[in-house]
């Protein structure tokens, strides 16, 4: 059985808790190590059950906690080359270095219950990546942070059972909210987040394929609401009512 938990959602910290026959994971962990290891506990885990962390990019809302963990647990690390190479020239983190493997797109981990397989995301990172998780005949499409939807991202996301796409922000709030012109070209450009509208539009090729779980991930505190994210995505999938959808909370345990 496959499950999929966000612990921590938007440009605060990043973390998705994994489960597939009893192997846990974590896709990012860009929050303290205090706060993943209360995280987990709430969900009834610990970090002591982690097998492997799984990072999609090397900015700190998705790799805060990672020197901390590393310094204090022996967890297998994995990460794009692009992305370790920024950390180590950048960062040092030292303690990763002991847990850090490998993993670029177009490679793939198989574990004693899951295979990971990697594609290349647009993103405004030295390297980034979204994972497809198969556990035996489940399978699990993740990616955020991304410009646009590509050939590959579709390829890992489409036969998905459950999804984590990004929803980042509403198009008309981030254009008229308070951040700075050069940063809304960031964000609205092929390298920076993907829109409510740009995410709804992929949706129902989700469901078409078999989606029926969506979480909408990475909202923007400053410019998206949940409300906003949910209703899109409604209206996108309006010929789906079997697909259903969640919208990712900043935290999703109170500790």
């Amino acid at each position: 059985m496959l499950t999929c938990t966000p612990l921590f959602s938007g440009s605060t910290g990043n973390s998705t808790h994994l489960s597939c026959d009893g192997e846990e994971f974590l896709i990012d962990v860009g929050v303290s190590c205090k706060a993943v290891c209360s995280a987990l506990n709430a969900l009834g885990s610990s970090i002591e059950n982690i097998r492997g962390i799984f990072i999609t990019h090397e900015h700190t809302d998705h790799i805060k906690g990672l020197e901390i963990i590393s310094k204090k647990y022996n967890i297998p690390v994995y990460m794009n080359t692009s992305s370790a190479k920024y950390i180590y020239c950048t960062n040092g983190f030292d303690n990763l270095r002991r847990n850090l493997n490998i993993l670029d797109p177009t490679q793939s981990l198989t574990t004693d219950n899951a295979r990971f397989d990697v594609y290349k995301t647009p993103h405004d990172s030295w390297g980034s990546v979204c994972y497809r998780v198969t556990c035996g005949e489940e399978r699990l499409g993740y990616a955020t942070d991304i410009g646009y939807v590509t050939k590959g991202i579709a390829s890992a996301l489409l036969g998905c059972e459950t999804v984590v796409i990004e929803s980042n922000h509403d198009i008309e709030m981030l254009k008229n909210g308070p951040y700075p012109i050069y940063l809304q070209e960031r964000i609205l450009s092929k390298n920076g987040h993907l829109s409510n509208d740009d995410c709804a539009r992929f949706l129902p090729y989700l469901a078409q394929s078999g989606a029926r779980k969506i979480y909408l991930a990475h909202l923007s505190k400053e410019n998206n609401h949940p409300n906003i994210a949910l209703e899109n995505a409604k209206r996108a999938l309006g010929d789906y009512p079997e697909t259903e959808i969640f919208v990712c909370k900043e935290k999703e345990f109170d500790f």
